[in-house]
């Protein structure tokens, strides 16, 4: 006999993506709270250190920079849908695994040319030279012996997106003013590489994303991974005898059975939380459809052509503005875009939870627009 559905209300939803976040209870340091998320979005290098921030504590702008580029216990890669994500170094075999099949725009451009190997081949001798310079950046391939044309050494990735695909190179921060990668034995000696077989280590993906962003669907799923979707379903299928379906506000939706007691607990906990989350928010970029916490009104507000996503105001779990920051001079200033959800009363907790944010930036507040 099939189980009765459960009906689990959206506070009840919001409650329990927030507290899997790390946005109730912290996680114990920067690197859980990255592998808890599968990776943080990363091509706003500051955007990375904000989520990280909002979900650990006492985070500074310049220790996060030191954990990625001195420290290396956080590692940045081309990761799911193709973008720049930060993982826990001790991942990087996981997220090889996880990704390995995913070709790059570069190498399924060559497959389709029909000139695959030769491709390979110019990959290889890349990474051979990688190796021997240790570190190294465009313009030392434009003087290398390799001869490649504009599109290996894109801005987007090129022949560099491939040495990271096949776990050979990370990113390195910039040196001379251009972003550099560096070989992976030389970045991180002591790294235990054994990648998981690839289907082990989706489905383990496909199991963090729902213990993290639950309840979800397979579309959510496969959205989130990126990936297509005959492997999303396979994944996703992996677990079915570990999930249970639940409704939400008549939407169909899985949750992990062992994760069902927590999402039926009520949401109490979001009363007064106010949090001002960063762009590229995790919890927005793991559903395709953010009514649950963005009012469908500004949703385009939030979601902006290219794929940007503002950083978003929230006032007990639902967002309540989007916010921007600019650093003039010594100081910070942050400037507020209210919707109509605006109340005059969410002022003060605002006033205070901004001088979080300019404290994690290490620089005085100077300004605060848009909130009175």
């Amino acid at each position: 006999m099939a189980e009765p559905v459960i009906e689990v209300s959206v506070a009840q939803v919001r409650r329990y993506r927030l507290l899997r976040n790390g946005l109730f209870s912290p996680f114990a340091s920067p690197t859980a709270a990255a592998a808890a998320l599968c990776g943080v979005q990363a091509q706003i290098e500051p955007a990375a250190g904000l989520a990280l921030w909002n979900r650990t504590t006492g985070l500074t702008e310049s220790r996060f920079e030191a954990m990625l580029y001195e420290e290396r216990s956080l590692v940045k890669l081309w990761g799911q849908r193709g973008t720049l994500h930060l993982y826990p170094s001790a991942e990087w075999p996981l997220v090889h695994s996880m990704l390995a099949a995913n070709q790059t725009w570069w190498g399924r451009t060559a497959e389709r040319e029909e000139r695959l190997d030769e491709y390979n081949q110019l990959v290889e001798q890349v990474a051979e030279i990688l190796r021997q310079r240790t570190v190294m950046g465009r313009r030392d391939l434009r003087g290398s012996e390799i001869k490649l044309d504009d599109e290996h050494l894109s801005p987007w990735g090129g022949v560099f997106s491939d040495l990271v695909r096949r776990g050979y190179a990370c990113h390195a921060g910039r040196m001379g003013g251009e972003g550099v990668f560096a070989a992976r034995e030389v970045w991180l000696p002591n790294l235990d590489w054994q990648p998981p077989p690839p289907e082990a280590a989706n489905v383990a993906a496909a199991r963090r994303f729902l213990h993290t962003f639950g309840p979800s669907t397979q579309q959510d799923f496969i959205y989130w991974r990126g990936s297509r979707g005959g492997f999303g379903r396979q994944w996703w299928a992996a677990l079915a005898n570990d999930t249970v379906e639940v409704s939400v506000a008549g939407r169909p939706m899985w949750i992990l059975r062992e994760d069902l007691a927590d999402l039926l607990a009520p949401p109490d906990e979001l009363t007064g939380h106010v949090r001002m989350l960063g762009r590229f928010e995790p919890m927005l970029l793991s559903q395709k459809e953010n009514s649950w916490i963005v009012p469908p009104h500004a949703d385009k507000q939030v979601i902006r052509p290219a794929g940007h996503i503002e950083a978003i105001l929230l006032v007990e779990g639902q967002a309540v503005a989007t916010w921007r920051y600019a650093r003039k001079g010594r100081g910070l200033v942050i400037t507020v875009d209210r919707f109509p959800e605006w109340r005059a009363r969410f002022r003060r907790p605002v006033e205070r939870v901004v001088q979080q944010v300019a404290a994690f930036f290490e620089m005085p507040l100077v300004a605060l627009e848009g909130v009175r």
